[in-house]
């Protein structure tokens, strides 16, 4: 009784979920340009808090460690991601407790709430419970949840080389002639490495901002 009681007060405060998400993705960015959530990202010892400029957000995103920063660029890169948040949405796994997750995902598809620890293996019995419970509260209003860690995220290295290559291509926009008569080049020719790419380009009088697009958004390269 006690506990059919509590399940229905828990559902009671997760009533307007969907609208929790819509809200958060509507939320104006702050003047210095982050996206402020309900957490407030703050950095401490041993942390590796920054702040990632996103083109798909049109502002800067709130990362608490490598790995964020690692999911985060593989997003980008992502056709089927619209948008995203860090630490935006408050979702009730009882009616005295509530997780803050790391993402909350807008896709094409509808909603869902990643979350990125660095080793599925050692996450505590506790943490595990409340992934459970927040998974099932999440699947009620059709909303995916998925947990990262650092066997499917890029690696450090690779998080690295795509971040310059990030950097470079939305330095200036691309002009789109030259994307498609760069695209009909890479098709007919055979490259390694960024380098390879820089110097084709080069041999046909194409910016070389042109190779870091097609490796970041289009990996010809299998990262």
């Amino acid at each position: 009784m006690q506990s059919n009681y509590l399940e229905q007060k828990t559902k009671l405060l997760n009533q307007n979920l969907l609208q929790k998400f819509e809200d958060a993705f509507q939320k104006q960015i702050h003047v210095s340009s982050k996206f402020i959530g309900e957490r407030r990202i703050k950095s401490r010892r041993g942390s590796r808090v920054s702040l990632f400029p996103s083109i798909k957000n049109q502002g800067l995103i709130c990362l608490e460690s490598n790995l964020e920063l690692a999911h985060a660029i593989s997003l980008e890169r992502d056709e089927d991601i619209l948008q995203y948040r860090t630490q935006a949405v408050q979702i009730f796994i009882s009616n005295q407790h509530f997780i803050i997750p790391d993402f909350i995902i807008k896709t094409v598809n509808g909603f869902e709430v990643h979350e990125v620890k660095p080793n599925l293996k050692t996450i505590s019995e506790r943490h595990i419970s409340r992934f459970n419970l927040a998974e099932n509260i999440l699947s009620n209003h059709n909303i995916k949840f998925r947990i990262y860690d650092h066997n499917n995220l890029l690696s450090k290295q690779d998080s690295l080389f795509l971040s310059i290559s990030y950097q470079r291509t939305n330095y200036q926009n691309i002009n789109p002639m030259a994307l498609e008569k760069a695209e009909t080049i890479i098709k007919n020719h055979k490259f390694k490495d960024r380098e390879d790419l820089y110097s084709l380009m080069k041999d046909h009088n194409l910016n070389l901002i042109i190779a870091d697009y097609f490796i970041f958004y289009k990996k010809i390269l299998g990262i």
